[in-house]
């Protein structure tokens, strides 16, 4: 395989002579949970299940960034009717899927567990192969990382949790939830620190990687940094609209 393939053409002119930027490069991403998955094989489990699990932690990272700008109680009921809204338009509604829901979303707020969804981060591994990671949430005001699951924490969840650590270069605290017979939820925990290095064959993940547009100079992906250019521009062009309405200042 190649890995010093350059973009060419007009197109990308302006990116490969960017000053921020740097050239733009093509390298391999591989996702944190797929090097999970070649150093210890998951769990199989029920399809039903896994969806709404993702469904799940995308609505509870989208509540605690609601939850900062409103009462718990709405908040809450908001998560509990988005939850029943998306299980009916993956059609896996259950009533106790959203009754299992509310119950994990009171015992992840009981527990402190909270943030926002994180940027993803990239670490290189090998030449130009990069491992992404971007955990469950991100404490800003804790400086801490969590990755939670819907069930109680096993080996792929630790291996998870420790790759993304590794990318991180900062410990991960992994989060189980275990279930008993009357519906009770536990919370359980586990602060998983970074390994040294991954011991990991590059061929593998070569095997899973796919191809993107890098910024050498920054190691993130092209879209991302145009992305980050695109809300600078926004913010600035805020600043100058403020600056030249003369009532604005007026007013305050």
């Amino acid at each position: 395989m190649v890995f010093d393939e350059e973009l060419s053409g007009d197109e990308f002119e302006e990116e490969e002579w960017d000053e921020e930027c740097g050239r733009v490069v093509k390298v391999y991403v591989v996702k944190a949970s797929d090097v999970a998955k070649i150093l210890t094989p998951p769990p199989v489990g029920d399809m039903v299940l896994m969806k709404f699990g993702k469904i799940f932690e995308e609505e509870y990272a989208l509540a605690n960034h609601i939850y900062n700008m409103t009462i718990y109680q709405q908040v809450s009921k908001w998560f509990t009717r988005k939850i029943a809204a998306r299980l009916r338009a993956e059609g896996i509604y259950r009533k106790d899927l959203v009754a299992k829901a509310y119950r994990a979303y009171s015992a992840l707020i009981k527990a402190g567990v909270t943030g926002e969804k994180p940027r993803t981060v990239f670490k290189r591994i090998g030449e130009k192969i990069y491992v992404s990671a971007q955990p469950d949430l991100y404490d800003e005001s804790t400086e801490t990382y969590y990755e939670f699951k819907l069930y109680p924490i096993n080996e792929y969840a630790r291996k998870q949790a420790e790759v993304f650590a590794w990318v991180l270069g900062k410990p991960v605290v992994l989060i189980g939830l275990r279930e008993d017979e009357k519906g009770y939820i536990t919370v359980e925990r586990e602060v998983v620190n970074p390994p040294v290095e991954l011991e990991v064959d590059v061929n593998e993940l070569l095997k899973m990687a796919v191809l993107e547009e890098f910024c050498e100079k920054l190691e993130i992906p092209l879209f991302q940094y145009e992305r980050e250019c695109e809300k600078r521009a926004r913010y600035a062009r805020f600043i100058s609209f403020l600056e030249d309405d003369e009532d604005f200042y007026e007013d305050y």
